[in-house]
């Protein structure tokens, strides 16, 4: 989305015992949201990211809860079950991030027009 500023992210997600690497294109913003769920669970988000290229979401690429991103591209192999705590240390504590939530946003299904604008948004 050429409105958005762009940088490079890496995510780390979890498969069953290891952690598939991704560097992805995306627009990464430092926020601080309160979200609320059905249940009344409560989450704090501090980064908003959105990922524009959804062409290969869920099948070449991947992202769930509970996942974890670097706010820069990194060529790390996550070594032990504290992917944050590995990371941190190298990269420092504000640019690492554990999803919260993953939403699709599709708005070009009958406005080709509108195909810019979808996107998969991550809250950490």
């Amino acid at each position: 989305m050429k409105d958005f500023p762009m940088q490079y992210i890496t995510i780390y997600h979890k498969n069953e015992k290891t952690w598939d690497r991704y560097v992805k294109k995306a627009s990464y913003r430092n926020v601080s949201t309160l979200n609320h769920n059905k249940t009344g669970q409560t989450s704090v988000d501090s980064a908003t990211i959105r990922i524009f290229d959804i062409n290969d979401y869920n099948t070449s690429w991947f992202v769930k809860k509970g996942d974890v991103i670097v706010n820069q591209k990194v060529n790390d192999k996550i070594e032990d079950n504290s992917p944050i705590t590995q990371l941190s240390k190298k990269y420092g504590k504000s640019n690492i991030h554990k999803v919260n939530m993953v939403d699709k946003f599709i708005f070009g299904e009958e406005d080709k027009e509108m195909e810019e604008l979808n996107h998969i948004k991550i809250g950490c």
